[in-house]
């Protein structure tokens, strides 16, 4: 086979023709126009508002470029072309060769005839999809809601097309167009490869057989010699194929006791590479041995949802993701990598893929594959509900069997999940809640087509409905049911109630649920300008919270929690202190139940543009305080302490295959550092449990404070310390603390106090990179060296140039 790459530079025209300038493909018409200065960046100030009129607007793209003879001879040419996004016209020579209609499959183009020797040109026209979404809308055979509550663009549950690009509660409106992934011109003899998906059964005995299906296309009826290679194994095969209906083979190599692969934090992620090669074209796929079960076993309180991978029960501890950014052309594989590196460092071994993005960049899924991030993976459905005509339902179900076999090799896929809250919004618009049974019918019309397609297509992995749902035909209210299934915990937030109230569930697996802050002030300076708008009612500051009631619902819980801050970036600070302080309750009280519960995905790892948002690491990529206290609340071994009638319970939890040896000390502390009592308990703590290891009498007051840490298997770790208040921190009089910060090295920092400092974090502002450690307890005489990580090709911060923030600090 040879391939012409075709990404590089493109030229932008408008829809008169005229010459914008360059369009670097892959690529966005909005990077593009903002590399030339045409525009500003959408992302400062309020931008955002006035560049509506570019996803409105037609738009051409088109590249020369030169083709031999000999590429042509006798050669089956085809154009490749995927992540198009969405209504696009195709020319070759000016012929038209296609009109695509989607940005979820790839899209494979014969251009045989319309290719010539020499030079010859490709042109791309993009029509506006928000206006092609409200003309198939006015088709339906009846009303299809959408996400009024998200969608600023009308019907884009009509069109196959990311659904927060017409908005979101996290980020702008920004309908985005181009082509993201690199154009390939292939020059294919007489048959293609067209799918490759490698499936696996384990034996007993340690052997794994490694199955090849391949399909394939071809111009003529003929037998084509094939080759599966797989960790030093090869067998050969020939293949009838058909020019009408192609052609299927199967291959099977036994592999004797390869490594298996694991989630992070329990293994190793050994992958091996397998080839499949016939004359002319060859595919590869990067190939993890692992077993993976989703158990969903009826037990006494309802049914446990859980994942067992190589036959161990794994606690699925992250994060959602959504699309890296607003603008396509900005998502880098050292992006990607910089993210999804961050979810591991912070103990993830799980990221949830949510529903309302898109089927992401090979890049993403590379990353998870070699990093041990197990993916919980939606399809591309959301918040709406969604049409189930049969033009639809065909356009959907050619996407999904496309996406399957692009993905289902990858030993990351944990989960097929069919939608995101697709069920839970028949209730939410007045004409599906006053025509249920319709509604009800149109989403099972729907739901039985992705489920067929995973059935048909990827059989040895579990579907799951929708998230949230209880299980298999149970459309009930998965939001508030806690006895099975995936639970979106959302009152905390949305209904603005403390943070005890995640005390009053008990999900066995939660895989949303969150709570807002501010982004860093390296990231709040990028977009608000001057000081003038650093507050958090300023208009700039609200535009960039999309969540309506958002920064209202912040303050609120400031207010409740914590003294007025004196500054804002005291303000930002606590805004994050309290975010972390949310989800850190949340996980460690669910994590305390196991096996009961088994699963915390927080909502959401990653934002799309610097925002007031959900995030635990922000637009800028600098870490928020959250995303430091996932680090130590995600630890294979932890602690989890609760204040209930008047005890103080601490509980140890074990995610290790192994039972730890563990010391347990609580000490108790008066406001000024001075120790009251100090208790201590030894035990061993199961693998895969958490259990009960201390209980003390703990009244309500304001004139101490209890700090537990741990030593595990004769080790200690300052980042398995928590620390407990009896009252909310607001009512505790602390004492004016000087923290001090002196270089010990290269990008090493010792913290020191005088008195108790909380929440003692160290910034870099400006610098992008991170600490190993912040947000932790400073007592007298109990220093803590921190090291910072910078991005690639930044330099080290000095101590001068640090800024240390802790709790004392933020009302003086």
């Amino acid at each position: 086979m040879s391939k012409l790459s075709l990404a590089g530079p493109w030229q932008l025209s408008d829809a008169k023709g005229d010459a914008m300038g360059p369009c670097p493909i892959p690529g966005d018409v909005h990077s593009a126009l903002l590399a030339q200065g045409r525009i500003g960046s959408p992302y400062t100030g309020t931008n955002e508002a006035d560049m509506q009129w570019i996803g409105e607007a037609v738009w051409e793209i088109a590249r020369s470029f030169e083709v031999a003879a000999s590429q042509l001879s006798d050669r089956w040419a085809v154009l490749e072309l995927e992540f198009v996004d969405t209504f696009a016209d195709v020319f070759m020579n000016g012929q038209p060769v296609a009109r695509l209609g989607s940005s979820f499959i790839r899209h494979r183009i014969d251009v045989t005839e319309a290719l010539k020797p020499g030079a010859n040109e490709l042109r791309i026209r993009f029509s506006p999809a928000g206006a092609e979404a409200i003309e198939r809308a006015k088709k339906q055979p009846f009303p299809i809601p959408w996400s009024v509550s998200n969608n600023r663009v009308p019907d884009l549950n009509m069109i196959r097309k990311a659904q927060c690009h017409g908005g979101w509660d996290w980020g702008p409106c920004l309908m985005v167009t181009g082509i993201y992934a690199e154009p390939i011109l292939h020059f294919y003899e007489t048959v293609r490869i067209e799918a490759v998906q490698i499936r696996q059964r384990h034996h007993a005995d340690g052997t794994v057989t490694a199955i090849a299906e391949i399909e394939l296309l071809a111009q003529a009826d003929m037998t084509v010699p094939m080759t599966f290679e797989l960790a030093g194994k090869t067998v050969h095969a020939e293949a009838k194929v058909s020019d009408q209906h192609g052609g299927k083979a199967s291959l099977a190599l036994d592999i004797e006791s390869p490594d298996l692969w694991w989630p992070a934090g329990h293994g190793a992620q050994p992958l091996y590479e397998a080839v499949v090669t016939i004359p002319g074209d060859t595919v590869r796929r990067h190939i993890g041995f692992r077993t993976l079960e989703v158990v969903t076993d009826k037990d006494e309180v309802g049914a446990s949802m859980f994942f067992r991978v190589n036959g161990v029960d794994i606690f699925a501890k992250g994060a959602n993701w959504i699309p890296a950014d607003s603008l396509p052309a900005a998502i880098t594989p050292d992006r990607i990598e910089a993210l999804l590196s961050a979810a591991v460092e912070a103990n993830m071994n799980m990221v949830r893929l949510w529903g309302g993005g898109f089927y992401e960049f090979d890049a993403f899924y590379d990353a998870c594959d070699r990093l041990g991030l197990l993916i919980w993976q939606d399809m591309m459905f959301s918040c709406s509900q969604y049409p189930s005509t049969p033009d639809f339902l065909a356009e959907i179900d050619a996407e999904l069997r496309y996406q399957i076999k692009r993905l289902s090799s990858r030993p990351s896929i944990a989960i097929w999940c069919g939608d995101n809250e697709v069920i839970g919004s028949l209730n939410w618009f007045e004409i599906s809640r006053n025509n249920r049974d319709r509604y009800l019918v149109n989403y099972d019309r729907f739901n039985r087509v992705i489920d067929k397609a995973v059935q048909d297509t990827d059989p040895d992995r579990r579907f799951w409905p929708s998230s949230p749902c209880n299980g298999d035909m149970d459309y009930g209210d998965a939001w508030h049911d806690d006895r099975s299934g995936d639970l979106h915990f959302w009152d905390v937030w949305h209904s603005n109630k403390n943070f005890d109230h995640y005390y009053t569930v008990q999900p066995r697996f939660c895989s949303e649920f969150g709570f807002q802050s501010f982004p860093s002030m390296t990231g709040i300076r990028a977009f608000a300008g001057g000081r003038e708008n650093w507050n958090a009612t300023s208009p700039v500051m609200e535009f960039h919270q999309r969540d309506g009631a958002g920064n209202s619902r912040i303050i609120d819980t400031m207010a409740r929690y914590f003294r007025v801050p004196s500054g804002f970036e005291s303000f930002v600070y606590l805004s994050q202190l309290q975010q972390a302080m949310a989800i850190e309750t949340a996980v460690r009280y669910w994590r305390s139940l196991k096996p009961h519960s088994m699963g915390a995905l927080y909502w959401q790892l990653n934002d799309v543009w610097p925002a007031v948002s959900w995030s635990s690491i922000d637009h800028s990529l600098a870490w928020k305080t959250l995303h430091y206290h996932a680090k130590r609340f995600f630890a294979p071994v932890a602690l989890a302490a609760r204040m209930l009638d008047g005890k103080l319970t601490v509980r140890a939890i074990n995610d290790l295959h192994e039972a730890v040896a563990m010391e347990t000390r609580l000490r108790s502390f008066d406001l000024e550092g001075t120790l009251i009592a100090e208790r201590h308990a030894k035990g061993s703590i199961p693998p895969d449990r958490a259990v009960e290891v201390m209980v003390i009498p703990a009244p309500i007051v304001q004139d101490r404070f209890y700090v537990i840490d741990a030593i595990v298997d004769g080790v200690a770790s300052p980042e398995r310390q928590i620390v407990v208040f009896p009252d909310v921190p607001k009512r505790f009089e602390l004492p004016d603390t000087t923290v001090s910060v002196q270089d010990v090295g290269a990008g090493r920092f010792l913290l020191s106090a005088d008195a108790p400092a909380f929440h003692v974090r160290a910034e870099a502002e400006g610098i992008p990179g991170h600490f190993d450690d912040a947000s932790f307890l400073l007592l007298p005489g109990e220093p803590r060296i921190v090291t910072f990580k910078p991005e690639a090709g930044h330099a080290l911060p000095k101590a001068a140039e640090l800024t240390v923030h802790h709790l004392g600090a933020t009302y003086r």
